[in-house]
């Protein structure tokens, strides 16, 4: 991985995270979701309710787990101000990147929450609706990027976005649902695999190779 391995108080976050979803998610296999409840998460975690509700608002959270969530930081911003490669779906990969270091990399947690969501319609299409958030959210920062100052002008009548808005909405869509298709190619390299990789480390292979795709480079 490129960035330093988390520090002892970060690991410890992580751990009290994964052993809250990982409880959420087997009383809901062992007992129905029924028995879910934030009490008996806590318990079986061997957290307080208290610090419970500091990792999830309520227990559909704790068996959902995190979703991916675009950074509002330096990392946005260099992606808005045209990335450091200057490659669009590289520079997505770079900020997708950024993006998963939160999650919780458990393989195992992975086929527990899919058990569930195949049992639990409701709670199937609450992730789905997360992800559609997020598709969106990458969406509005690649119209950002494409409607900046640096953009390369296209045809269009529109003197600022360089672009008519339903063409700069269309490119950014098109973008936005391959960099999302890149990232659950990843997750599913990832998830079938059975080495030490990282998911980050499947991510930046994934867009590497879309990368190699799109410039025809494996001809």
């Amino acid at each position: 991985m490129s960035d330093a391995e988390p520090g002892l108080r970060e690991r410890k976050r992580r751990a009290t995270r994964l052993a809250i979803q990982q409880a959420a998610l087997r009383i809901a296999i062992e007992d129905g979701l029924q028995a879910v409840t934030v009490d008996e998460i806590s318990r079986r975690a061997d957290v307080s309710p208290r610090t419970f509700f500091n990792y999830f608002p309520n227990k559909e959270g704790a068996i959902l787990g995190e979703d991916p969530t675009l950074p509002d930081d330096q990392a946005r911003a260099a992606f808005v101000a045209g990335g450091p490669r200057g490659d669009l779906l590289a520079d997505l990969g770079t900020l997708l990147v950024h993006s998963t270091r939160e999650l919780i990399e458990e393989r195992g947690l992975i086929e527990e929450r899919q058990q569930v969501l195949r049992a639990a319609p409701e709670l199937f299409s609450r992730r789905m609706e997360s992800m559609k958030e997020f598709q969106a959210e990458v969406e509005r920062a690649v119209v950002e990027r494409l409607a900046g100052p640096e953009a390369e002008p296209v045809i269009g009548p529109d003197p600022v976005l360089g672009a008519d808005p339903t063409t700069l909405r269309r490119r950014a869509r098109l973008a936005s649902l391959v960099a999302l298709a890149t990232l659950r190619h990843a997750w599913w390299e990832w998830s079938d695999g059975d080495s030490d990789t990282h998911l980050v480390d499947e991510l930046e292979r994934s867009f590497a190779d879309l990368d190699a795709l799109v410039s025809r480079s494996l001809v």
